[in-house]
């Protein structure tokens, strides 16, 4: 009897279950029929919709969104929107406790998109949705596209410090492991930066390639230790030069006050040097001086003003001519557009800088030992200091 009792237990409680996970997917289907993401509306129908709702809420990893705010308010009287700046790992963590608590807390996510995180944890579990009009569909660039969520382009980038160098002192990627650059090289730490975390995972794809380059620079074969590979190797000789950051903004501020002779940041701190800054941008490298990166902008699942968040995210596009105000604050130095009608802000086209491209299906893949690797690294660094 005991055991009939367990047995209609366990039926029960996965029936429960089963119930539960049921009514969760309906409770979806019925938000993504009501959200209409792919209805084709135009603005001033959107705009009558959105007075209609509440004050649209942004979680975004970009202080310059809060231009795009303004302007927005300016063209849509009536409507607010309410920034949250959180960088990438807090507005992932943020967006996934919302799901988990039924926190219709946030509209749209503005995020850096290319260590997998943002993909395996967001967008593969439908807790973010892309929103693009086929009137902006249209103009994207060939080779843009994925999730199609993607509206900027930029590269983590290695910097070299223009105020003591008048060119870029090197001209092959190994050159950075030399006793003379020991203290000199500054990097956010990948485990805390999804775009320089992009740039490392990239680069672990890219072992014949610097394989090849470790020849060229010593003119011997590299040797890795039993179980590591090339790219492994290169990292853990570089390692010993690097001063680990929080951020890029400390690496900015390391190359301009003489601390640092090299830096990896995003290449939109560029638009710094206008500001004094000594950034040099290392457009040539072998193998590679870059890894392109991209910025999703997205839809929350559950948003309580999803009217509001098309209208947005359509003006942050550039609206359906390109000609909008809402991306104006992205055409900067060290920023691409996806569209083919809208200008870069780059003064160089990414076809002509030395670039690597991130897998993020492999990058997923290997992110236990990614993450492994990139732990050791860091408390070896740790041990150091």
């Amino acid at each position: 009897m005991g055991r009939i009792f367990k047995k209609l237990t366990a039926v029960l409680l996965t029936l429960l279950l089963c119930t539960g996970c049921t009514k969760e997917a309906a409770n979806m289907d019925r938000w993504l029929e009501t959200a209409a993401l792919d209805a084709q509306e135009s603005p001033q129908e959107l705009y009558e919709k959105a007075l209609k709702e509440d004050v649209l809420i942004v979680y975004t990893v970009s202080t310059r969104l809060a231009q795009t705010k303004e302007s927005f308010e300016a063209a849509y009287p009536g409507l607010t929107v309410e920034l949250r700046d959180v960088r990438s790992p807090s507005l992932i963590e943020a967006v996934e406790q919302n799901h988990e608590k039924g926190n219709r807390d946030c509209d749209v996510v503005l995020c850096n998109d290319n260590s997998g995180e943002f993909k395996q944890r967001l967008t593969d579990k439908g807790l973010v949705y892309p929103y693009l009009p086929e009137d902006i569909a249209a103009h994207r660039k060939e080779g843009v596209g994925g999730d199609g969520a993607s509206f900027l382009l930029e590269t983590e980038m290695l910097f070299y410090n223009s105020g003591k160098f008048d060119s870029c002192p090197i001209r092959n990627l190994w050159e950075l492991t030399e006793e003379k650059y020991r203290g000199r090289i500054y990097m956010p730490n990948p485990l805390n930066s999804f775009s320089t975390y992009a740039f490392c995972g990239a680069s672990m794809q890219k072992e014949t390639e610097l394989a090849e380059a470790y020849r060229r620079y010593s003119g011997k074969e590299a040797v890795p230790a039993e179980g590591e590979n090339v790219a492994e190797l290169f990292w853990r000789k570089v390692a010993a030069n690097i001063v680990f950051t929080n951020s890029s903004d400390e690496v900015v501020e390391a190359l301009s006050n003489g601390e640092a002779d090299f830096g990896l940041c995003v290449s939109s701190k560029l638009r710094l040097c206008e500001l004094g800054y000594t950034l040099g941008p290392v457009w040539e490298l072998d193998p590679f001086s870059a890894c392109v990166t991209s910025y999703s902008v997205m839809i929350a699942r559950d948003s309580a003003n999803v009217n509001t968040a098309k209208l947005f995210i359509r003006y942050l596009y550039g609206e359906a001519d390109g000609k909008g105000e809402g991306f104006l604050p992205f055409r900067s130095e060290g920023c691409w557009s996806v569209r083919e009608d809208v200008e870069d802000g780059a003064s160089v086209p990414l076809s002509d800088i030395d670039l690597i491209y991130v897998d993020q299906d492999a990058l997923i893949q290997s992110k236990e030992r990614m993450n492994g690797f990139w732990s050791g690294i860091i408390r070896e660094s740790g041990r150091r200091e």
